[in-house]
């Protein structure tokens, strides 16, 4: 009964927390622009070049080990062995308690965020139309699709219903290939990846923060994760095989967007419905025929 109020509590105040933090992180990278204040990814105050800061070395190495209050914890909560140690396999609370941690660190290390360069800032206010649309685009796809993760399988992500379990009950193990993994494997990670790279701010403090996080995302869903997935002592084995085969990583396939589509590839559409097809008005259809034929 305990613990399963204590899962019940940890995982909806996990949903609420990510949200106020992953607010807070759009502030932090966006450099404040409204003056809400907290935290910015670079220097509030810009010196002229024969005064400031390229690069600090004491920042850098503050900014790895603030990040690392987010990444090592994240990815040692993950570790089967780490948890069985802890004693929290198998427990109610062990997916509501690692997703209620994950919000507290990411905003530790946001919080712990020195920029390391005051010589230039990047002004979300200021960029050109074009970056706009295209690098604004791409953010807000990638952040859509975060956010959809959230919404589609909360269960999954925090744990909404391993309150219902009993202790020592296994929640159902299934391969998930639906929205949102049927684009990509890693959606969470993927967003990450995407919003960092695409944001139009490259200075050494951008630089800096993308490069932490492309480093640990990288090594840790491909090969710690996906590592007790697949292969022949993986979890799914060879059904994840076939997946990753269909799926990628980071970027939707082609396989994917096609099955997204409605239209799969392998099943190619006759040259009479094809005709048919191209008749319609609708732009939708004829991006399906295109993929697909």
């Amino acid at each position: 009964m305990a613990f399963g109020a204590a899962a019940y509590l940890l995982s909806r105040s996990a949903f609420i927390n990510v949200h106020f933090v992953y607010l807070y992180w759009l502030n932090f990278i966006f450099n404040d622009p409204f003056g809400i204040g907290g935290n910015t990814m670079d220097s509030r105050e810009v010196l002229p070049s024969e005064e400031c800061t390229h690069f600090d070395p004491k920042a850098f190495v503050s900014n790895i080990g603030a990040f690392l209050i987010f990444s090592a914890t994240h990815s040692l909560l993950a570790r089967t062995a780490v948890k069985r140690f802890l004693g929290l396999e198998g427990k109610p609370y062990e997916r509501p308690l690692f997703a209620f941690l994950s919000p507290i660190t990411w905003f530790l290390s946001i919080y712990g965020w020195t920029p390391i360069g005051n010589c230039s800032r990047f002004d979300i206010l200021s960029i050109g139309l074009t970056q706009v649309l295209i690098s604004g685009g791409i953010f807000l796809l990638a952040n859509l699709y975060l956010l959809g993760l959230f919404y589609v399988m909360p269960d999954h992500v925090f744990g909404t219903s391993r309150y219902k379990l009993a202790e020592g009950e296994e929640p159902p193990h299934e391969l998930l290939t639906t929205f949102p993994y049927n684009l990509v494997r890693h959606p969470a990670a993927s967003s990450f990846l995407w919003m960092y790279w695409v944001l139009p701010a490259y200075t050494v403090n951008h630089l800096q923060l993308a490069a932490l996080w492309t480093i640990y995302i990288i090594p840790a869903t491909l090969l710690f994760e996906e590592g007790g997935l697949r292969g022949a002592e993986g979890e799914f084995g060879d059904a994840y095989e076939e997946y990753a085969s269909k799926v990628n990583a980071f970027t939707p396939s082609k396989h994917a967007i096609a099955n997204v589509l409605g239209c799969p590839v392998g099943q190619r559409t006759d040259r009479k419905s094809a005709s048919g097809i191209l008749n319609f008005r609708s732009r939708p259809v004829v991006v399906v025929y295109v993929f697909c034929c």
